[in-house]
Formats: C-alpha cells, structure tokens, sequence
C-alpha cells in the first residue's frame, strides 16, 4: 500500500521510502522516514496532489512521489 491507496483522513506508519538521492532526502526533511507516522489530509480531485501532514509538518506530494513511499495503514 502506498500514500495513494489511502483515503482522506487515514493515519498510516511509513514502512519504506523507495526514492533515493535528493528526493529521498526532501522527504526526510519533510519527516517521512520508516516508522514516520503521517496522515493524509487532502486529495485532489484527479488524486494527482496529496497533502500530508507528518509530526506537524504540512506538505503536498505529487502522485510520482506518493506512489514511492509504502506505508501501513493504522
């Protein structure tokens, strides 16, 4: 499961980030490491824009990122 498989309002736990180099590291910035625990606030209407909030951060991922990032629903 990905941040695109959920739904608004789902809390989850990042299992892995699939991404590597800068991008891996803007996540890690934005909290989104393995064990992170986030919850997805908002999706666009053609789900190609995600806002997630992450340990109090607030942040919006593209479709391209959300669907490298695993997570287990909770």
């Amino acid at each position: 499961m990905t941040i695109c498989d959920l739904r608004r309002g789902d809390h989850a736990v990042v299992i892995k980030v699939e991404h590597e180099g800068e991008e891996r590291a803007r996540l890690r910035y934005l909290n989104v490491y393995t064990g992170a625990k986030l919850a997805l606030l908002k999706v666009s209407r053609r789900k190609k824009l995600f806002l997630v909030e992450a340990r109090g951060a607030r942040f919006a991922l593209s479709r391209a990122v959300a669907q490298g990032v695993r997570v287990w629903k909770i």
